[in-house]
């Protein structure tokens, strides 16, 4: 078995044509490219139903297995009856790219351990 790419989801839309969407740090990059804006703003625009930045967070994830796909028809499925299986398929693959740190067991650092002790308080000496 393969191993799943992270970030990577299905997305199926309503005439049966079947994707793999990738958001992958070559995506991630080519987000910010595209718009000119750092990636969690594109990513709040596009939450705010900014056209503009759906497409090219969309545009972006089709790109490692359907380079084929077109701005164009990526906006027409922005525009289109299919917009809530590819926003929903966006959503998954950012939830995959993006893991929650309390789910993947990443916690604080531990602090640093600071000399504690007595000085001397002859020159040079600790």
């Amino acid at each position: 078995m393969v191993n799943k790419v992270k970030g990577e989801t299905p997305l199926v839309l309503s005439d049966g044509r079947e994707f793999t969407l990738v958001l992958d740090h070559e995506a991630l990059l080519s987000i910010e490219e595209s718009t000119g804006k750092p990636l969690p703003r594109v990513m709040a625009m596009a939450g705010e139903g900014f056209i503009t930045s759906t497409a090219a967070i969309a545009q972006a994830a089709f790109a490692r297995h359907h380079p084929e796909v077109t701005r164009a028809e990526v906006v027409k499925m922005v525009m289109s009856d299919d917009s809530d299986a590819l926003e929903e398929a966006l959503g998954n693959a950012v939830e995959a790219a993006f893991p929650d740190s309390e789910k993947s067991g990443n916690g604080k650092a531990p602090k640093a351990k600071t000399q504690r002790g007595k000085t001397s308080g002859r020159s040079g000496a600790k």
